[in-house]
């Protein structure tokens, strides 16, 4: 199969606002944007590992209208290829104005949806497993990436492996909601189980097919895009709905490829810990620092104000712009509670 074949599009999807990494992600300046493991924001690197699997005129960007300048000046595409959604409305009106978009391009492309938030290691075997999956979508299955866990997380959906079809790819049992820790527990231990990272292939007209068998009213919608209707007149008409909801769970036809690379959704502060440097006591520290007895904290500086640090433990400390969070570690999954706080009399720090 060759690297860059006229048919394979891949499509980013980076409408999210990354709540969960204030103070540093802000409504102006969501996760996606945020340099927070190297010196490129994290869509960049998401766009990049895709060459040269895929030819930078098949690669689109759908992100909040708000953020379309930016990522049009940011990323080495076509500016067309970036598209701003007039609203969030989740994952599946988001792919079915991705498959309308492709398909006023090419209505015989096999396409890649992917988010632009995660970490993936390394870049050749990410190819590697996108080429499996794309051999089983030209089969017209739907198509999912399993992540093989690497601890009991309650923060993921699972996804439970069927009847194998090759070394690579089973049929999907089931899909699973992130559970609870004793049930995540049983995952782990079974070995039958992945994560599910939100990584699908697919041919166009299958997922066309299969938002007019279970989303029917987002299905005349998508073929109204893609005969050239305006969807920034109706988009924010659709269902707010996952695409796990819409129609993966429900649909036959379902395969998932395990994934050969390593993963991580950097979901959360404490996400650094597994892609940053930590000194001697466990601090992951950045910026101008100082700690004292004090381990396994995230310390973070985004300019010349330097962090002082006494006898703290677990914690997130981190100071970005005009704001500064302090939370143990084991709070972190709030954030998203407190900013949701902010909007009461604070708006103008998000």
């Amino acid at each position: 199969m060759s690297c860059a074949t006229e048919n394979l599009y891949a499509v980013v999807m980076a409408g999210g606002r990354g709540e969960r990494f204030w103070p540093a992600g802000r409504s102006d300046c969501p996760k996606q944007l945020l340099k927070l493991y190297n010196d490129h924001t994290m869509i960049e690197e998401s766009v990049q590992r895709l060459f040269p699997l895929v030819k930078p005129e098949n690669i689109l960007v759908i992100t909040n209208v708000k953020y379309l300048r930016q990522m049009r000046n940011l990323l080495p595409l076509p500016p067309e290829n970036i598209i701003g959604e007039p609203e969030g409305r989740d994952t599946a009106p988001c792919i079915a104005l991705a498959a309308a978009l492709v398909g006023r391009r090419n209505p015989h492309a096999t396409m890649i949806m992917l988010p632009a938030d995660h970490m993936i290691r390394p870049v050749k075997l990410f190819h590697e497993t996108l080429l499996h999956a794309v051999e089983q979508a030209q089969t017209g299955a739907l198509v999912t990436i399993g992540i093989t866990p690497t601890s009991p997380a309650t923060g993921y959906g699972y996804i439970h492996m069927g009847k194998r079809i090759n070394e690579y790819c089973c049929r999907v049992e089931s899909f699973k909601e992130k559970p609870d820790p004793a049930t995540a527990q049983e995952f782990f231990a079974d070995g039958n189980y992945r994560w599910n990272g939100g990584i699908f292939v697919w041919q166009q007209q299958t997922i066309r097919r299969a938002f007019r068998k279970f989303v029917p009213a987002m299905a005349d919608k998508l073929a109204n895009w893609q005969a050239g209707g305006d969807y920034t007149a109706d988009f924010a008409q659709c269902e707010k709905i996952s695409i796990d909801y819409a129609i993966m769970e429900k649909a036959d036809h379902v395969l998932v490829v395990d994934a050969l690379f390593q993963w991580n959704d950097i979901g959360s502060w404490n996400a650094l810990r597994s892609v940053l440097p930590q000194d001697n006591s466990g601090n992951v520290m950045r910026g101008r620092v100082v700690a004292m007895d004090s381990n396994n904290n995230i310390l973070l500086s985004d300019d010349e104000t330097l962090l002082g640090v006494i006898g703290m433990h677990d914690c997130a400390i981190v100071k970005s712009g005009n704001g500064i969070l302090v939370c143990p570690l084991s709070e972190e999954q709030r954030v998203k509670e407190l900013v949701k706080v902010f909007h009461q009399d604070h708006t103008d720090f998000i």
